[in-house]
């Protein structure tokens, strides 16, 4: 993992070498073992190296092919690199790296190469010859790529902040702000909190040529997702296990030490199993956890999954006065406003392992995602199950799921799912029927200002469940959580790896009928499935808990004078988006109501505030 910078003038005019070297300066902390700068007159490269693969200096970036007309600043992994050298020609090589297996594959297949690419990676090319400038992002957005137009050059980087560094211009993108406030979504677009400054989209490249920017979409999943529904429990677990353990094997390729994020879940206890089998052992790779302690600490189940493996984890704790002391660093390395507090704690997690040896890191994002693991995704899968003409077995599933999960939230849960059942059947809209933000506490004007700008996600696949699937996978939940999985890791000078959410897993996971995915009220059923025996029971078997961090009580509690003095604060109150009284009315009714199951739009408030002191008061 890398930072990247540049600035590319659109009207072959000299760019200032200067600006780039301060750009690469503010991303020292993703690259901390090497820098570069490449200068072709109207263009200037910067990187900022954090060696992983070839740790010599046959590894620095910019990089060229052998005849200097392509020109490569990368940050991230090509993982398929030794594949893609039996494809190429026969040639010699300088380095043992991936990046230059992509300078390579780009010269003999053009843009097409990125087609051909297996990882996570964000990079930009200079192509000396045609005079273009080729960028690219990875297929679901694991690595970011910003860009910004502006004085008639292309300014773009790994981080924002590298932007500002070059001079950029911002100011908050009231829009943004205002889907995040009444709509409760960020991330899901081009548009960032910034007016003015975008993010390459997942699965998309960029060409800057002619005076002109051209993007285009080279993986679109939808398209790549094919039926398997002919195929029975025993072939979906062999092919399944076949693709993960392939892609764990091509993700083990490192020249320094791998470790392993444990939550005590199912998805990051499959990478134990599954890296414990190729590696020789538990004992072979660090696994490390973070905790709460009180009623959220997961340890018990960390320590089974580790035990398991003749192996322990070593767990970082987060406390209240942590939240407090660690915002105003995260908030510079995030951004943007970020989903909660549960952010604070993978960044005292990375921090923490700075001490340590180990430079990268898998964790098991994605699960939820590809094998329909959220509990709302269950009113989805019954709607389904309905839409195919089979009541019986839709009740049949409502009846275990309600065995399954006998806890307040889910109940909860199934309580919505019955409404919003029968409010579509009467012919209205499907919704949980809950209110998750408070609209009613904004400015009015600034509340009717952006009414007309509700996003709407596509819905690509026949199946309801599919579709919510796709929206969090591409627009929603997975986007916000890749970018606190990018930020924290690479905060510390450590790479974070995602294999459940490599390109192939998730086309197998679309592919599949609705029963591989939830069955017997059981979610993540093929996933399940393919590790009864291999994992503790207690794991295999364990519901999706609805609540994974203290954030509710802590807002309420410990934190509760911190809150106040925000929402109380002059800043608070004059930025025209909220109406304080009614914000403080609302905060002291949530405080009172311990039952109260939600305290996003506590936490909206609280760091659309913060980021807005740390960016632009």
């Amino acid at each position: 993992m890398c930072g990247i910078a540049g600035i590319y003038n659109l009207n072959n005019k000299p760019v200032s070498r200067k600006s780039v070297e301060l750009m690469i300066a503010t991303l020292e902390h993703r690259g901390p073992n090497d820098a570069g700068i490449y200068e072709d007159g109207s263009i200037v490269l910067g990187h900022r190296r954090l060696s992983i693969l070839d740790l010599s200096s046959k590894g620095h970036q910019p990089m060229s092919n052998t005849n200097e007309t392509h020109w490569i600043v990368h940050n991230g992994e090509v993982y398929n690199y030794i594949e893609l050298k039996k494809e190429l020609p026969e040639q010699s090589y300088c380095s043992r790296t991936d990046t230059e297996v992509i300078l390579k594959a780009y010269s003999e297949w053009g843009e097409n190469c990125v087609c051909k690419f297996n990882g996570i990676f964000a990079f930009a090319l200079w192509d000396r010859h045609e005079h273009k400038l080729f960028c690219v992002r990875d297929h679901l957005g694991v690595k970011p790529f910003y860009y910004a137009m502006q004085d008639g050059n292309f300014y773009f980087a790994s981080e924002i902040k590298a932007l500002f560094a070059a001079g950029v211009r911002a100011k908050p993108n009231n829009k943004i702000i205002h889907n995040y406030l009444v709509h409760g979504v960020y991330e899901h677009s081009e548009e960032t909190f910034f007016e003015g400054i975008n993010q390459l989209m997942p699965g998309c490249s960029l060409t800057v040529e002619n005076n002109e920017i051209k993007k285009k979409r080279y993986w679109y999943l939808p398209d790549n997702c094919k039926s398997l529904i002919h195929l029975n429990d025993q072939e979906v677990q062999e092919k399944f296990l076949e693709l993960l353990y392939d892609t764990i094997k091509i993700q083990l390729r490192s020249d320094v030490p791998i470790g392993c994020h444990l939550s005590g879940g199912i998805d990051s206890s499959v990478l134990v199993a599954v890296m414990s089998k190729f590696l020789g052992g538990a004992q072979q790779f660090s696994i490390s956890s973070f905790c709460y302690k009180e009623k959220y600490d997961e340890k018990p189940f960390i320590e089974m999954v580790a035990r398991c493996f003749d192996s322990y984890s070593q767990i970082t704790y987060l406390r209240p006065d942590d939240v407090m002391e660690m915002i105003d660093w995260v908030l510079w390395h995030e951004e943007q406003p970020f989903p909660g507090i549960i952010a604070a704690a993978k960044y005292k997690l990375m921090a923490n392992e700075g001490n340590r040896h180990d430079i990268v890191f898998f964790e098991g994002h994605g699960g939820d995602e590809i094998a329909a693991g959220y509990e709302y995704y269950f009113g989805s899968f019954i709607l389904d199950t309905i839409m195919q003409s089979n009541t019986k077995t839709a009740l049949e599933e409502i009846k275990c799921y309600a065995e399954l999960h006998s806890n307040a939230d889910s109940q909860h849960m199934l309580s919505l799912l019955v409404n919003s059942l029968g409010s579509y059947f009467k012919g209205g809209t499907s919704a949980d029927g809950s209110s998750f933000l408070k609209p009613h506490c904004l400015d009015q004007a600034f509340l009717k200002q952006f009414q007309m700008c509700k996003p709407e996600f596509e819905k690509p696949f026949e199946s309801h469940l599919s579709n919510m699937q796709y929206r969090d996978l591409h627009h929603t939940k997975l986007p916000r959580v890749l970018r606190t999985c990018d930020r924290s890791s690479m905060a510390s000078g450590r790479e974070m790896r995602v294999p459940l959410l490599d390109k192939r897993l998730v086309e197998f996971a679309f592919s599949l009928p609705l029963k591989q995915k939830i069955r017997h009220g059981h979610q993540r059923f093929f996933l399940r499935n393919a590790f009864r025996g291999i994992l503790p029971e207690a794991i295999s078997n364990r519901p999706k808990a609805a609540v994974v961090d203290p954030q509710r009580e802590w807002l309420r509690s410990d934190l509760q004078p911190w809150v106040y003095n925000i929402l109380s604060s002059k800043s608070f109150n004059e930025r025209g988006y909220f109406d304080q009284k009614t914000v403080l009315k609302e905060y002291d009714l949530y405080c009172k109501n311990k039952k109260n199951r939600n305290s996003f739009y506590i936490w909206q408030w609280v760091n659309l505030e913060l980021w807005l002191r740390k960016f632009f008061d």
